[in-house]
């Protein structure tokens, strides 16, 4: 049986190797929503690696891919100040599109009960964006609604087979699930 742990871990080490560098630079709120915006889509397309889903594979980029396109046009057509002056492509949070993306992914592919990490990283992240001056609370409410959305286009639940042990008191077995 693959285990889960291998490849989260390798995503979040990768993602903190990946910001390190800035570490430095900022505080460790802003870092760690940097991070977050690697480790969230890492985390997700781990979790399809896990289960050997090829196809949410391709829903997973597809709705990322879309989402980051969809984000990078309108800062490039609206050129909002961010509140800390430091340039003009406020609107909308990017940070928050993506990461939101990826939770919803998890969510539309794998259920409720498994996104739910996703969705307080993510929460994290758009929290993170207005607390370090980085976005308004309307650049990240808008990122995360352009993320559900071309999540929600692009994923269909998983159809396969899930086979799982269980045991208790009085009984032991095997436990078949098939999702059409």
């Amino acid at each position: 049986m693959k285990s889960l742990r291998l490849p989260l871990n390798s995503a979040l080490l990768c993602a903190t190797v990946f910001f390190s560098q800035y570490a430095a630079a900022g505080s460790t709120v802003e870092t760690s929503s940097d991070i977050g915006l690697v480790a969230v889509p890492a985390a997700a397309w781990a979790l399809s690696q896990f289960k050997d889903d090829s196809e949410g594979q391709y829903q997973l980029y597809w709705g990322l891919g879309t989402t980051l396109l969809s984000t990078e046009l309108l800062k490039y057509t609206i050129h909002e100040r961010r509140p800390d002056g430091s340039d003009d492509d406020s609107f909308p949070s990017g940070h928050t599109s993506l990461t939101f993306a990826a939770a919803t992914y998890v969510q539309q592919r794998y259920g409720w009960k498994t996104s739910i990490p996703f969705y307080a990283a993510a929460s994290y992240v758009g929290w993170s964006r207005v607390h370090t001056d980085r976005h308004y609370t309307k650049d990240v409410l808008a990122g995360a609604l352009i993320g559900y959305l071309n999540a929600r286009y692009f994923t269909e639940p998983f159809h396969g087979v899930q086979v799982a042990a269980y045991s208790n008191e009085d009984a032991v077995g095997i436990n078949l699930h098939m999702a059409f």
